[in-house]
């Protein structure tokens, strides 16, 4: 980056100049909430299979082994989904990685949707009046 604020590409143009473009701090900033709602998204689905093995460990017998069969049963689900030409048989790693991966870009999706549509935000703080609804 130059001192005016450019930047300056190491691949050259046709002419065998270095390509020259501006910095832009909308796009740069776009893409930086951009990737914390994809982490945020990518956390939150892995918070909730941890709280899920969590309640797994405290439940007592009955309970304990219902729940385990559960989750087994839908680990089982999002793994067997994928083509084997795609992600072969024997890689639960990658598939299952793919699985969480899609899971997270639906809850991305969902939120660009809401965003788009003009919904407010879950957990989003609203104006309200604090006494609105009560008898005075």
């Amino acid at each position: 980056m130059t001192a005016a604020g450019t930047v300056r590409s190491a691949e050259p143009d046709l002419r065998g100049k270095a390509a020259v473009r501006r910095w832009d701090a909308e796009e740069f900033a776009r893409q930086t909430v951009r990737s914390i709602e994809t982490t945020d998204a990518y956390f939150g689905v892995l918070e909730r299979r941890v709280i899920r093995l969590e309640e797994i460990v405290v439940a007592r017998w009955p309970r304990s082994w219902f729940l385990r069969r559960k989750v087994a049963r839908e680990i089982r689900a999002s793994v067997a989904t994928w083509d084997p030409e795609y992600i072969p048989r024997g890689n639960f790693c990658a598939r299952r990685l793919a699985a969480a991966t899609q899971e997270a870009d639906a809850i991305i999706g969902r939120q660009d949707r809401a965003r788009a549509e003009g919904w407010p935000e879950p957990g989003a703080q609203q104006d309200q009046d604090p006494g609105a609804g009560f008898l005075p």
